[in-house]
This record gives C-alpha cells, sequence and structure tokens, in this order.
C-alpha cells in the first residue's frame, strides 16, 4: 500500500459499541453493563405560602401548605383587652416601735452628765515605779498600791498583796473632802493574776462626784483585812495619804 518501505499488513479491528435503552433492559445485561442508580435532586421544593389578607382585622396572615398561623384577640374568647388598677394617694402606714439604742455607761460616773472643766492630777509617782521598795513594803506590809491613774469621772487601780489565806477583803477608804467624810469603796479580785508568786491582785474603779471645790483634797488609803488576822493592815503611803489635785 505503501510506495516507500516495506509492505505494511493491515489488519480490520471490529468495534463493538453499548447502546443504553431505555425500552431494552436486555441490552444491558448482555453487555454487562449495570443500570445507574438516579441521583439525588438538587433542588429542593420550599414550603409554599398562600399571604391572606383579612379587610375586618388589617391584618395578612400567612398560610402554608404544611402548616397554617392563625391569630386570635383576646376579646374574641371572652377575656378583656383592657387591665385596670387602681392607686390610692395615701400609702398605708405601717406602726414602727421607736428603735432603743442603748447608751454606755461610763465606768465609775456617779452620773451622765460630767463637769468638763474638771480636772484631776495624780500627787504622787507610781508605786511600782522602784520595784525594789515596791517589794520591800509589801514584805513589812502585805499590802500596797501597785498602779493608779485618774479621768475625768474615776480613779481606777490595782492593790497587791501577800496571799496568807484564802478569804480576805481589800478595800479602798477615800475622802473627797478633806477627811470631813469618807466611803470604803470594796476591790474586786483580779483572776488573771501575774508578776510576784504568792500574792494576789485586786482592783478598784472609785466613780468622781460630778461638781468638787478645788480647794478640797482627795485622798485615799489601802486596807487589808485577812481571815487569819484580827487588825487590818493598812498602805497610807507612808503616813501621807495619796493625794489627788484637782485643777
Amino acid at each position: 500500500m505503501s510506495r516507500f518501505g516495506p509492505p505494511v499488513s493491515v489488519r480490520s479491528v471490529d468495534m463493538t459499541v453499548g447502546f443504553r435503552c431505555r425500552g431494552s433492559p436486555n441490552i444491558n445485561h448482555l453487555l454487562g453493563v449495570s443500570s445507574p442508580k438516579p441521583l439525588r435532586p438538587c433542588i429542593s421544593l420550599q414550603p409554599v405560602f398562600e399571604y391572606r389578607h383579612s379587610p375586618s382585622t388589617g391584618l395578612i396572615t400567612a398560610k402554608s401548605s404544611r402548616r397554617e398561623k392563625r391569630v386570635a384577640f383576646a376579646d374574641a374568647k371572652g377575656l378583656s383587652l383592657i387591665t385596670v388598677r387602681l392607686f390610692s394617694e395615701k400609702e398605708d402606714k405601717i406602726p414602727r416601735e421607736p428603735v432603743k439604742i442603748p447608751r454606755l455607761k461610763k465606768l465609775g460616773c456617779t452620773k451622765e452628765t460630767v463637769n468638763k472643766a474638771l480636772k484631776l492630777k495624780l500627787g504622787f509617782e507610781q508605786p511600782c515605779r522602784d520595784f525594789q521598795a515596791f517589794r520591800s513594803r509589801l514584805q513589812d506590809h502585805m499590802v500596797v498600791l501597785e498602779s493608779c491613774n485618774v479621768t475625768r469621772c474615776s480613779i481606777l487601780g490595782t492593790v497587791r498583796v501577800k496571799n496568807v489565806c484564802f478569804e480576805k477583803v481589800v478595800q479602798i477608804r477615800i475622802t473627797f473632802d478633806t477627811w470631813r467624810s469618807y466611803k470604803d469603796v470594796p476591790c474586786t479580785y483580779l483572776e488573771q493574776s501575774y508578776g510576784e508568786p504568792g500574792t494576789d491582785v485586786f482592783e478598784f474603779n472609785i466613780g468622781v462626784p460630778e461638781r468638787i471645790d478645788p480647794g478640797e483634797r482627795i485622798e485615799f488609803c489601802v486596807s487589808y483585812s485577812p481571815a487569819a488576822f484580827s487588825a487590818a493592815r493598812w498602805d497610807n503611803n507612808n503616813g501621807d495619804n495619796y493625794c489627788i489635785h484637782v485643777c
């Protein structure tokens, strides 16, 4: 067949083409071809809404092929459209009891009102300032004033005594008018004792009168009456008494 080169043999090739016919399923079976499955539609069906206009109510309602929605008013069901609430100008007054505020009482004050011009000042040094002399007096007299402080309305301090027996009485004898009159004020036992072993501590708090003449002298001394002794023991500041000046 060719003019140049060696002869080339040509063979016929049989080509078989399969056709798919809708009406002939046997052809697909003979050809060994399976029928394709139907594809999923890409377009989904949306619900169709139908809009209606009501001339009586003036509302537009939508009606779906799947679900129907309705609008109803309260008066259609026998309910009231208006809620009325009345308010009174006068409020109900609840009776309240007056709150009672407790008043703090000052220690040692005889009255609530104290003369602000009154000032008290100690006329002696603190007894425990000289500790050696303080211990010596305690051994000799068995009772000694340990500390003392003054305010505008009270005189307070502590007394130390030797513990010679269980029953004992400790008092402060004080005068506010230069010994024309006096009174004995009992001291209170202080449970949490400290300091010298074998001793007890008592405390006192004496109220000062509201009015005191600056010309008068405030003096006091300490008495100790243990049950084991018939006579009381005294601490009177070596005979000078403990004096407080009125300023």
